[in-house]
């Protein structure tokens, strides 16, 4: 039956691929924070593209959808595994500080990434043409789209002091005055000329060329600071993902450095994998793993990173065995130790919960993660005046930067396989929801749903406390007090979107779910 299901995505008619329809069969999945961008991802698939296809068109029609987050002025980082090299690896894509920073300025901006970020991904990993995956953003913005509730959820806390900005408010304020709500038709000319340039010309258009100089000329106007050298120089780099210990000789490839929450989710991973007891634990007890783990990951963090998500320690080292052991010192499986005992204790640390997550996999076994940013809520809340794009805040600045970014990648290496693909966001508690549903849905078995639904907690290290969702069994909130742990119930801790294949993928694509998180508003297809 398995092999049936993926020998038949290959019968189309060459002639047809890049049409929807192409593929037969099991094409993929994908999850995305707003809705219409994963129908684009989606069928992306079905007309014959790769992972890496489906999270181009996502992005670029996320720039329009979601430009919250999600804006060409933005950067981020992708982990991807590829079926057909066995190679699994992270692209760094995060906004870049410009080089000539003078006092005064309006607006400290960070230099865009985002545009060059997927190009240089798809064109590794890609199949499809280039301007099939911009187009579907280009038409979103040029003819109009609705506001999504995912869009209409950014706006609402922000949207009267956005449209402050005459550019701005010309896409987010109505006649009335008032910022655009929830099914509110919105057209981005501008933004389209823009995409126009990047699919015709190539994304080079936004970094060298005749717009480029009109483009720095416009974040003048909208009172930022970038010069030509700072987007010729805004160049991707492929790096070595941060790999946990082996679970069941599956490894976990996260995001690393600048990226910060790519080392935490590893550790926490990791303890889990050394600790061997998550399995067969009880939700009592999972959760006080989960609160002890993730403590002493956030304790680590407080000595090795800098205040621009950078590591002062080998990333290596971080995870390694001997640490992770280190890090596992003094734990009790009936008691919380304090986070003041602890060798690094932890910080309280400001972190921009703005952030968007894509996640595919496709027919042939190969899955990308990413999460893409703007240092904040609508970046500066400023758009270029003539190109449609909202400037990225300054990464770094006051938690504003990449520090809970970390997508994951789950590989057993051996047989060429992947059982998890996810990213998630919401600020400091990212990686703790990230982890916990890559742990409960292939350490503890649990059905990939029920994960991703299931109650989560975290535990920071300061305050020395577990936050907890409020749906969480009274039976376990008094278990973790009982084990001295102070508690605190909150709303919602983090959003996932994933992409779980319990028994891996390529050979058993029937066991793949592709999941959002009931917390948000996005949206999976593609693989039930």
């Amino acid at each position: 039956m398995t092999v049936a299901l993926v020998a038949c995505s290959f019968t189309a008619d060459e002639e047809d691929r890049g049409k929807v329809g192409f593929v037969k069969g099991f094409l993929g999945g994908v999850v995305a924070d707003e809705p219409r961008a994963a129908l684009i991802g989606r069928d992306v698939l079905s007309a014959g593209g790769t992972a890496a296809d489906a999270v181009t068109a996502m992005y670029f029609a996320s720039a329009v959808t979601m430009p919250a987050s999600a804006s060409l002025g933005g950067g981020g980082v992708c982990v991807v595994h590829d079926n057909k090299t066995a190679t699994t690896e992270a692209l760094d894509f995060l906004t870049k500080v410009p080089s000539n920073l003078t006092a005064g300025a309006e607006r400290y901006v960070g230099v865009p990434m985002n545009a060059r970020g997927f190009f240089i991904l798809q064109s590794r990993y890609g199949d499809l043409q280039w301007g099939q995956l911009i187009a579907p953003a280009e038409n979103l913005a040029r003819f109009g789209t609705q506001v999504s509730r995912a869009l209409a959820a950014e706006l609402k806390p922000v949207g009267t002091a956005l449209i402050r900005d005459p550019e701005s408010a010309r896409v987010f304020q109505k006649a009335d005055g008032q910022p655009v709500r929830e099914g509110d038709v919105i057209k981005q000319l501008d933004l389209a000329a823009t995409l126009t340039e990047i699919r015709t010309k190539g994304p080079g258009a936004l970094y060298v060329g005749p717009f480029a100089r009109r483009f720095v000329e416009a974040v003048g106007q909208a009172g930022g600071q970038m010069t030509l050298e700072d987007l010729r120089d805004a160049l991707p780099q492929w790096r070595e993902t941060v790999k946990s210990q082996p679970y069941e000789y599956k490894t976990a490839h996260f995001a690393p450095p600048a990226a910060a929450a790519g080392v935490v989710g590893a550790q926490i991973w990791s303890m889990l994998a050394e600790n061997g007891d998550f399995t067969g634990a009880s939700e009592s007890e999972r959760a006080h793993l989960l609160a002890e783990m993730s403590m002493r990951a956030f304790g680590d963090r407080a000595r090795w990173v800098m205040p621009n998500g950078a590591s002062q320690v080998a990333v290596e080292e971080l995870t390694s065995e001997g640490h992770i052991e280190k890090l596992m010192n003094g734990f009790n499986e009936n008691s919380h130790q304090p986070a003041s005992t602890l060798p690094a204790a932890p910080k309280l640390t400001p972190e921009s919960p703005s952030a968007l997550s894509l996640v595919a996999v496709d027919r042939f076994g190969s899955g990308v993660a990413c999460n893409v940013t703007m240092n904040n809520g609508f970046g500066v809340g400023r758009t270029a005046p003539g190109t449609g794009v909202l400037l990225s805040a300054l990464p770094g600045l006051n938690g504003r930067g990449p520090m809970s970014l970390g997508p994951m990648v789950l590989v057993n290496e051996n047989v060429n396989e992947i059982y998890f693909v996810g990213a998630a966001s919401r600020g400091v508690v990212a990686p703790t929801a990230l982890v916990s549903v890559a742990a409960r849905s292939i350490m503890g078995g649990q059905d990939p749903q029920e994960a991703m639904s299931q109650a989560r907690v975290h535990h920071g290290g300061a305050p020395d406390k577990v936050f907890y969702e409020g749906h969480l069994s009274g039976d376990v909130v008094s278990d973790l007090q009982a084990k001295g742990h102070a508690t605190d119930p909150v709303e919602g801790l983090g959003i996932v979107n994933a992409i779980i294949c319990p028994a891996g993928i390529p050979v058993n694509p029937g066991s793949c779910r592709t999941l959002s998180d009931p917390r948000a508003y996005g949206l999976a297809v593609g693989t039930d």
